[in-house]
């Protein structure tokens, strides 16, 4: 096992750096607001949302709002950290660092497949909207530069960890860019056509053995499984 410094601690307090401490916060109000405009920027797109409209959903003051977020802008950046948030979750035995070098790196490329589903407002923002680019870039031209930095520094150290003696510093940088070119396309696999009649979660089993162990390699066994293929075996004789 590998005791990693990305830990949700360590996540969480990189979003305070960007958005301040309440990026976290529990206020009722603020969760309701947040709530609001995420509903209304994924039925109606970020352009045609207004701050009344997400006042009313949220059956708030409009005043209320600029109490909490500084403008529409904020209220989108704010509610694509809250679902990150719930990503945080969904990487929680990465974080706790209870996963072998390998697997760790195995697991992130899974759920990296899969964001499109768990993120819904981020999948629409990697589907192109380029209104929200746009928001976002007015909010901070250097978020989103600064985001894919950190998210290719952390594959870069799954790399490292999962295969430490196989890549120089620049060819596992260049191998967590590529990676990180996925969360371009996963928006697609939403799409049952696509996936050829197979659950998302199937897929991104099989797509992140074959990105991190390859089509001619099998991916580490656990014992358990072992044990069931000696089973089946046996029933075969």
């Amino acid at each position: 096992m590998v005791k990693t410094s990305w830990t949700k601690e360590h996540l969480d307090e990189l979003q305070r750096q960007f958005l301040g401490d309440d990026v976290t916060s529990k206020d009722k109000r603020r969760a309701r607001i947040l709530q609001a405009a995420t509903e209304l920027f994924m039925a109606q797109g970020y352009r045609k949302t207004s701050v009344d409209e997400i006042a009313r959903r949220a059956e708030v003051a409009k005043g209320t709002v600029y109490l909490h977020f500084k403008n529409k802008s904020d209220l989108l950046i704010h509610a694509v950290a809250l679902e990150k948030q719930v990503l945080f979750t969904t990487l929680a035995p990465l974080l706790e660092g209870k996963l072998e070098e390998e697997k760790r790196l195995r697991f992130y490329v899974g759920k990296l497949l899969t964001i499109a589903r768990d993120l819904p407002l981020m999948a629409r923002l990697l589907s192109g909207d380029n209104e929200m680019m746009v928001a976002l870039e007015e909010w901070d031209p250097s978020l989103l530069a600064q985001g894919n930095a950190l998210g290719e520094q952390w594959l870069s150290q799954l790399i490292h960890e999962a295969a430490p003696f196989e890549f120089d510093a620049a060819e596992r940088h260049e191998r967590a860019n590529v990676l990180m070119t996925l969360r371009w396309f996963v928006v697609s696999l939403l799409d049952e056509r696509i996936r050829g009649g197979r659950s998302l979660d199937q897929l991104a089993e099989t797509m992140a053995d074959v990105i991190v162990y390859g089509l001619v390699n099998q991916p580490p066994r656990d014992d358990e499984d072992e044990d069931e293929d000696d089973e089946d075996d046996a029933g075969e004789g």
